[in-house]
C-alpha cells in the first residue's frame, strides 16, 4: 500500500534513482541494486521488480551490493535471479552483512552459477567503447586498470577511507535510509544521520562521490518519504 509518502509491502514498483557522473552521450549506464533481502514468501516479487527495473534501464552492467539472501534456502532463487539478470547485462556482486550469516562463500556459488562474477575481494574492468570503468569490492587488494574507478561496497562506513583512495565513484546501501525520513539537509537523511554520519543519498568530497541506496526492501516493510530504490549511474 502507498498513500502519499507511506509506503507499507513490497508490492509498488522500484523507484528508479539517477546519478548523473557523466554528461557525455555515450555514458556507461551502471546500475547498483543492494538489499534485496531474498525471503519466504517475498522472493518472486522482489526478484520480477528487480528484472523489470534493469530491463527498462537499459543498463550496461548491474551491481548486487550485498544482503542478498536472508536464508540459505533462498541460494536458488538468487542463482535464478542472477541468471535473469545475465540476460540483460553483466553482473557482478559483492556481500553484506546478512549475507555472511548465510555464508560467503554459499552466496558467492549461487551468484557465480547464475553466470555472475563475484568480486567482494576483486576487480573487474567494463569495456565500454573506447573506456575502460575498473569495479572493484570492498576486500580488493588493488585498484584495476581504468579509466573510471568504482567502489562497489555495502557498508557507507567504506567512505571514510574510500574517498582517499582514487575512486572515481563509491556504491553502497545497508542503512535503506532508515526507513523513516523527517527531512533531508545537504543530502543527508534525517533522523537516520543523527545516529549514522554516512546516511546520505549522496556526496561529494573532491573528484570523488558518495552513493547511498535506500535498497530493494526491508525486514519490516514499512518506510515514511523513503522509496524502495535501485540506483542508475550514468558513467
Amino acid at each position: 500500500m502507498c498513500a502519499g509518502p507511506l509506503i507499507i509491502g513490497l508490492n509498488s514498483a522500484l523507484h528508479i534513482r539517477e546519478e548523473r557522473l557523466s554528461t557525455r552521450p555515450d555514458a556507461c549506464r551502471l546500475m547498483y541494486v543492494s538489499d534485496i533481502h531474498l525471503r519466504q514468501a517475498r522472493s518472486d516479487n522482489l526478484c520480477r521488480q528487480v528484472i523489470e527495473s534493469a530491463r527498462s534501464s537499459e543498463i550496461d552492467a548491474l551491481l548486487l551490493g550485498g544482503d542478498l539472501v536472508d536464508g540459505p534456502e533462498q541460494l536458488d532463487k538468487l542463482c535464478d535471479l542472477v541468471g535473469a539478470l545475465c540476460e540483460l547485462a553483466p553482473v557482478y556482486a559483492v556481500g553484506g552483512n546478512h549475507d555472511r550469516h548465510v555464508g560467503l562463500n554459499r552466496v558467492r556459488d549461487a551468484v557465480v552459477s547464475g553466470g555472475g562474477q563475484w568480486i567482494h575481494a576483486a576487480t573487474a574492468q567494463i569495456s565500454h567503447g573506447r573506456r575502460v570503468i575498473a569495479v572493484s569490492g570492498p576486500e580488493a587488494a588493488f585498484l584495476s586498470d581504468g579509466d573510471f574507478q568504482v567502489l562497489c561496497a555495502h557498508d557507507p562506513y567504506v567512505w571514510k577511507t574510500a574517498r582517499h583512495h582514487g575512486y572515481d565513484l563509491v556504491l553502497a546501501g545497508h542503512l535503506h535510509g532508515c526507513q523513516v525520513v523527517a527531512f533531508e539537509y545537504r543530502n543527508r537523511l534525517f533522523p537516520g544521520a543523527v545516529f549514522y554520519p554516512y546516511c546520505y543519498l549522496s556526496h561529494q568530497h573532491g573528484s570523488s562521490r558518495l552513493v547511498v541506496s535506500r535498497g530493494v526492501s526491508d525486514l519490516v516493510p514499512i518506510r515514511w518519504r523513503c522509496p524502495r530504490e535501485v540506483v542508475l549511474c550514468l558513467v
